[in-house]
């Protein structure tokens, strides 16, 4: 048994399930802090008459930060370690959420919105890059699809707490931004002593190390074992390439990085579109008071189960690509179906909710979840989180994008147009998945500087 044995061939324990809440609560975070904004959003817009570049500002400085937070984040975490930032992120994150709720105008609060996304960002490669890494291959995809699951979670539960606040007076937006400092405090207690990930100690020649975090997750072997399973893992790292961040844009990983960056960029130009002013759209789609705005809001957030539980049961059997395909293209068709309605005046509401239940239950069927879950396992070890990192500050140039310009588009376009352009972005997703794609399900992480001949001969079909 060799150490990649010991990490892909075990069963899901007790210590995965706590380095999988841990990690994952991240990205509860991140669901909870940009769903939140959607609904002070509402408040804000008439409390400071905002127009709509500042409303798009407000609505983008947070994935602005996120953007800058994965680029220099992911490769942070190859070069000194996944959890030299692990804590600093969400302690980044914790500070700028409570302060938040101290802003005195836009410009202050696009600024501190912007420092929080710097620690969503850093979280996203290195939450998923350390549960990759723990993970044992054949319930990989399934697991982290369960975690991701918590972003739609940390969505929800902003709905029904921006809810509650929302008639609390002048003040309910202030209360809104600052629970989420709340939230942080609970994820900074439970990774306070996570271990450092084995393979980054390997690949680094580390392996008293890599041993001690070896014996915590897999008490049974003998000292024996262990050494021989580390011995060989450290054997077949010798000699592959030294890796840097350009090497992602490099004939070797080029496609790769193609397939990972640019259909999470336009899954993020539809999701964070609808995910931050979607309480607003529904005032023009038939819900004409905020409460029921936040109300239909919070069921739309809730119909993601109808894809995720699914897609968590069966994505290690289907695959990753595949159910990619299909999400994007039942995005496109939800999207589709309410603006075209929407172009003549104020669509029947019965199809504005099969139209974004539909696009909310294929998202998460899809590439909601898919485009997170990829990066994690088409690079080595020294490249993972930049390369995540990477897919994860693109796909943040097509959010902010986006958002920014969506109160633009709809002021010239209507809400109609503004949907069937959205629904173009998922169209175009599903046909460059099918292109880019290679499927990783049930296969080990790559260890050594090469992809597997079996997928370089996929790729190059």
């Amino acid at each position: 048994m060799n150490a990649g044995n010991v990490l892909d061939q075990q069963g899901v324990t007790r210590k995965h399930r706590r380095i999988l809440w841990a990690s994952g609560l991240g990205i509860f975070l991140d669901g909870y802090d940009l769903s939140i904004m959607a609904v002070a959003l509402i408040l804000l817009k008439q409390h400071w008459h905002l127009t709509p570049a500042e409303l798009g500002g407000l609505g983008t400085a947070a994935l602005v930060g996120a953007l800058v937070g994965g680029l220099f984040g992911g490769p942070i975490a190859d070069r000194w370690g996944r959890k030299t930032i692990y804590l600093i992120d969400i302690a980044a994150f914790f500070f700028a959420a409570l302060l938040s709720g101290f802003a005195w105008d836009a410009t202050s609060l696009i600024v501190l919105r912007f420092f929080l996304g710097l620690g969503v960002g850093a979280d996203y490669p290195l939450s998923a890059t350390y549960m990759a890494e723990f993970l044992p291959k054949r319930s990989r995809g399934t697991a982290m699809t369960w975690i991701f699951g918590l972003w739609m979670g940390g969505a929800l539960l902003s709905s029904i707490v921006g809810l509650l606040l929302l008639n609390t007076g002048p003040d309910a937006w202030r209360w809104m931004l600052v629970s989420g400092a709340v939230l942080a405090v609970l994820v900074l207690w439970l990774r306070r002593n996570l271990p450092e990930s084995p393979r980054w100690f390997i690949r680094r020649g580390r392996l008293e190390e890599a041993d001690e975090v070896v014996t915590w997750l897999a008490p049974h072997l003998s000292s024996r074992e262990r050494q021989e399973a580390l011995g060989e893992l450290a054997a077949s790292m010798e000699g592959a390439k030294q890796h840097n961040w350009l090497d992602l844009f490099g004939k070797t990983y080029r496609r790769r990085t193609l397939y990972a960056a640019i259909p999470w960029f336009l899954m993020d130009v539809m999701g964070y579109a609808m995910a931050i002013f979607l309480p607003i759209m529904l005032l023009h789609l038939g819900l004409h008071t905020h409460e029921q705005a936040v109300i239909g809001n919070a069921v739309f957030t809730a119909s993601f189960v109808l894809g995720w539980v699914p897609l968590a049961l069966l994505i290690d059997r289907i695959g990753r690509r595949k159910t990619q395909i299909w999400g994007f293209l039942g995005d496109a068709l939800g999207l589709a179906l309410v603006g075209a309605f929407a172009l003549t005046g104020e669509p029947p509401f019965a199809v504005v909710a099969v139209g974004l239940i539909l696009f909310q239950v294929a998202n998460s069927f899809g590439p909601g979840n898919t485009t997170w879950i990829i990066p994690t396992e088409l690079y080595p070890t020294e490249l993972r989180a930049s390369g995540h990192g990477f897919s994860t500050a693109f796909s943040r140039v097509g959010a902010a994008t986006s958002v920014f310009l969506l109160p633009i588009i709809q002021a010239h376009f209507g809400i109609g147009g503004l949907l069937l352009i959205l629904a173009s972005a998922g169209l175009l997703g599903a046909v460059l998945t099918q292109i880019l794609g290679v499927e990783m399900a049930g296969e080990v992480l790559p260890e050594s500087g090469q992809p597997r001949a079996d997928a370089i001969t996929q790729e190059a079909a």
